[in-house]
């Protein structure tokens, strides 16, 4: 699959795939945000991509009646219909019998590999190393402000710059200091000599906003913390956040769909020994730690979803474990029933073995479902104060 774009550059790159295939292209955009792809070729046939470029879009039957009206009036030869969102079974069935072309992420992604456009895609999808940074600490649950990325206008340039003020050694911005010398009695080792690891730190702890721009310190406290525990007391970055967090286990979510998931789930979890809920507090079983898991789940089909909290399920070691119930609360209102195109924030707490080191989020019910990490939820259990 390829990965989730921008609007814009989903509708580019769909535009630069046909361009590579010899199609001459212009694009329109509707009122509605979707937009039309129009390609024109030399041998005089015309087409036309329906592009609804946001991941939030469910292309329904509605839709591809309209497009394939649209196309018989104006003689389109190709028709397609793209999405970074997901196809509704009824619009599915309208495309297999009016030949309309679908297209969703995981479809581009075999037509990038079959046509060799991997070129083309890389073009959207390539980050700069500082963004590929970010991603890699956001993935980890570190949050990570945008002004950090913003505030760098060239990740080379400052990378630059940091490589010369380690060459340095000192932080000294005269073009008296001796960078050759420098270079010799301090550079790094791959031995692991601890002098040599010394000499990191040192030139690290130099680093300063006199001898820096202030659009490089950002990216000295990122690196820092990639390269890890062990650079973060020498900035002064304290322990868990040098180590990327203290309660020691590592979570994930397995999806049982792509882009044509029923029920899309942004989702962010906790561990804790104890939580509390209006004012009652829950322990955690003996040898055992509470995960908490905070969903915002939207409802993706045109008809009601039942999204339940008994069909979830967390996986430590090869162990299954259901959730937990707490007496009195409950984070899964209505039972988890969801109107069409419904979104709101539920969650449920399972508990797992104290001394587990990672634990997996699945669904063992039939629902398709696509699970996606969101730092920006907080993790926690609320439920309304009754009147």
């Amino acid at each position: 699959m390829i990965p989730e774009l921008e609007p814009e550059d989903f509708v580019a790159f769909l535009a630069d795939l046909w361009r590579e295939r010899g199609w001459e292209i212009s694009v329109k955009e509707r009122a509605d945000e979707t937009r039309f792809v129009i390609g024109e070729r030399g041998d005089g046939k015309r087409g036309v991509i329906y592009a609804f470029p946001t991941t939030t879009a469910t292309v329904t039957e509605r839709h591809l009646k309209q497009f394939v009206a649209f196309c018989r009036k104006r003689s389109i030869d190709v028709a397609v219909v793209a999405t970074q969102g997901a196809f509704a079974d009824g619009a599915k069935k309208v495309a297999a019998q009016r030949s309309v072309h679908l297209l969703d992420r995981a479809t581009l992604a075999e037509t990038v590999e079959e046509g060799g456009f991997e070129d083309v895609l890389k073009q959207y999808t390539e980050t700069s190393g500082l963004e590929a940074v970010v991603e890699r600490l956001q993935a980890l649950g570190v949050p990570i402000p945008a002004s950090v990325v913003d505030s760098v206008p060239d990740f080379g340039e400052s990378l630059a710059a940091i490589r010369a003020k380690l060459d340095r050694g000192d932080g000294d911005d005269s073009d008296d200091a001796d960078a050759s010398g420098a270079q010799a009695d301090s550079a790094p080792d791959s031995s692991g000599d601890p002098e040599a690891d010394a000499g990191v730190t040192d030139r690290i702890r130099a680093l300063s906003s006199r001898s820096l721009p202030a659009t490089v310190i950002p990216i000295v406290l990122v690196v820092a913390f990639v390269l890890g525990a062990a650079l973060g007391p020498a900035l002064g970055l304290g322990g868990p956040f040098a180590s990327g967090g203290d309660d020691g286990l590592d979570v994930s979510a397995v999806s049982t769909a792509s882009a044509n998931a029923t029920a899309d789930v942004r989702w962010n979890a906790k561990t804790a020994q104890a939580l509390t809920v209006n004012g009652t507090t829950y322990d955690a079983p003996d040898e055992q730690t509470f995960l908490l898991v905070r969903m915002n789940v939207t409802n993706r089909a045109d008809s009601p979803t039942q999204f339940a909290q008994s069909k979830l399920a967390v996986e430590v070691a090869g162990e299954r474990y259901a959730h937990q119930p707490l007496d009195g609360v409950t984070g899964f209102p209505s039972a988890g029933l969801f109107e069409p195109g419904e979104s709101r924030e539920v969650w449920t707490v399972f508990s797992v073995p104290a001394d587990g080191e990672s634990a997996t989020l699945l669904m063992t019910g039939q629902l398709d479902v696509r699970f996606t990490r969101d730092t920006t939820i907080t993790p926690e259990a609320t439920v309304p104060e009754r009147e």
